[in-house]
């Protein structure tokens, strides 16, 4: 929605063309879901055209989509309700991904890597926040405590206690 050609802006221009007065919808109100997708599984985490790949990996139904070549021919041929129907499907695909990327049910092509980030940082908070990590960690932790105290009580006490 970032896009002059396809997004806010060209949306705000066609309004005015067509003699309407657009409502101006500030930044912090726009979410661009692109953007969010590419930050959240990474920048392979689809191919091109992306919209099109998501709705065939996650079995989006694509009754009246267009692509954009598509509706320009519906358009020059006055068949605005197919236009419309189109529009609405892509609508309804958007909120679909969404939710989808909400509840981690979207399908992508991201690896683990891809999404999370290979270094030691990312590696490190996963580690946190794994439990059983935590519990060998910690369980670790103690016995190497335990070897500690037994070596130092061997060491004031004698090998022959």
């Amino acid at each position: 929605m970032r896009d002059v050609n396809y997004g806010f802006a060209a949306i705000e221009h066609r309004y005015r063309v067509l003699g309407g007065a657009p409502i101006q919808v500030s930044e912090d109100r726009k979410f661009d879901l692109s953007r969010a997708l590419v930050d959240i599984y990474g920048v392979g985490y689809i191919g091109h055209p992306r919209l099109e790949m998501l709705i065939e990996l996650n079995k989006i139904t694509a009754k009246d989509f267009m692509t954009g070549k598509q509706e320009a021919a519906a358009f020059d041929n006055k068949e605005f309700v197919k236009l419309h129907q189109s529009t609405l499907r892509k609508v309804d695909t958007l909120a679909n991904i969404f939710e989808r990327t909400t509840n981690k049910s979207l399908k992508t092509k991201a690896t683990w890597a891809e999404q999370y980030g290979f270094t030691p940082a990312v590696i490190g908070e996963w580690a946190k926040e794994h439990w059983l990590v935590t519990t060998l960690v910690a369980g670790g932790g103690l016995l190497t405590f335990v070897v500690r105290v037994f070596d130092l009580w061997v060491l004031i006490v004698g090998k022959n206690p």
